[in-house]
């Protein structure tokens, strides 16, 4: 059985891998967004402010900003060091979680971890122009790192840890994704379903690697609760919120197969009632329901989840098993 503590730095290094890659993909897809949407209707700043929104920075931008006015939103989100959700950030904290785990993952998985890390430091700006080739290579970068995990490292304890954690923040990232866009971008009723509306349902889409399977689906036009149903409610797109809880459940399942019952039972409780909720609902209910508010309630089940996992596995007393 694997020590808590090596079993806590696994689920968080997964989260914070699947983190730098869902902001990246963001970034890279909001950099066409703010130049094609801005040109349709003027909308530039609100798709980074959506973005940022999205990655839980807001604060700490308007800060930054109030300090420099001048401050790029793509420079804050990928290579500020003062804000601890750019991908810099993530990605630093994401090394070191490494770094302590040597003999729990492979040399090819550290070597590309750390070879990104590096990379990032060197840098002391991003050009506009240099902004989506960069994304591009961070994302490119971090499913090497995916790729070479489930290839050169035991398929024990650790790994279902590992992605225990990249499921979670999935499920979070989707969320936030659909939130952002529902809560942020569009406050007026009169653009539903107009030309920047389908635009940034597109961008929605794309931001979660989804605009193929869409079309492929057979899902119809785009649209917001066509867009909506597929990211939450799919089982079979490996980003949707069903798809990644479902998941979530196996991994944590095969992860705590000794682990002592009262240690196990809260947190699988949770996991399962939450699979069951989600394969119950449909899109219809949850917009009855009113999206932010049904999205809201999701995500804070999920810190919920992530809270008893904490309490009652990775930092769980002797006495209290």
């Amino acid at each position: 059985m694997m020590l808590s503590r090596i079993a806590e730095s696994l689920y968080w290094l997964g989260r914070q891998l699947e983190r730098a890659e869902n902001v990246a993909r963001m970034v890279h897809v909001d950099y066409h967004a703010s130049i094609e949407s801005g040109a349709l209707v003027g909308h530039v700043p609100r798709t980074w402010d959506a973005l940022i929104a999205a990655t839980g920075a807001g604060d700490s931008f308007v800060k930054a900003q109030a300090e420099d006015p001048g401050r790029s939103p793509a420079d804050f989100l990928v290579l500020a060091r003062d804000n601890p959700n750019s991908i810099r950030s993530i990605v630093g904290r994401a090394r070191e979680l490494a770094r302590t785990l040597r003999p729990h993952i492979s040399r090819e998985v550290w070597e590309e971890i750390n070879t990104l890390h590096l990379s990032l430091n060197r840098r002391t700006s991003v050009s506009e122009y240099e902004l989506y080739d960069l994304c591009g290579s961070i994302k490119r970068s971090i499913e090497t790192v995916f790729g070479l995990y489930d290839n050169t490292v035991l398929f024990d304890e650790g790994r279902e840890w590992f992605r225990c954690g990249l499921f979670i923040e999935r499920t979070d990232m989707t969320s936030r994704i659909l939130d952002t866009k529902y809560h942020l971008l569009l406050p007026t009723a009169l653009e539903v379903g107009g030309p920047l509306d389908r635009y940034q349902w597109g961008a929605i889409l794309r931001s979660a690697s989804a605009w193929e399977a869409f079309r492929k689906g057979g899902r119809g036009e785009i649209s917001g609760t066509r867009v909506a149903s597929m990211l939450l409610f799919s089982s079979d797109f490996p980003r949707s919120a069903r798809f990644c809880v479902r998941a979530l459940l196996r991994h944590f399942g095969n992860a705590t197969e000794l682990t002592p019952p009262p240690q196990r039972v809260g947190p699988q409780r949770l996991i399962t009632i939450l699979d069951l909720d989600l394969a119950a609902m449909d899109i219809r209910r949850a917009m009855a329901i009113g999206l932010h508010e049904y999205l809201d309630t999701l995500q804070s089940r999920l810190i919920e989840i992530d809270r008893a996992l904490a309490n009652d596995i990775f930092r769980a007393l002797p006495e209290s098993v």
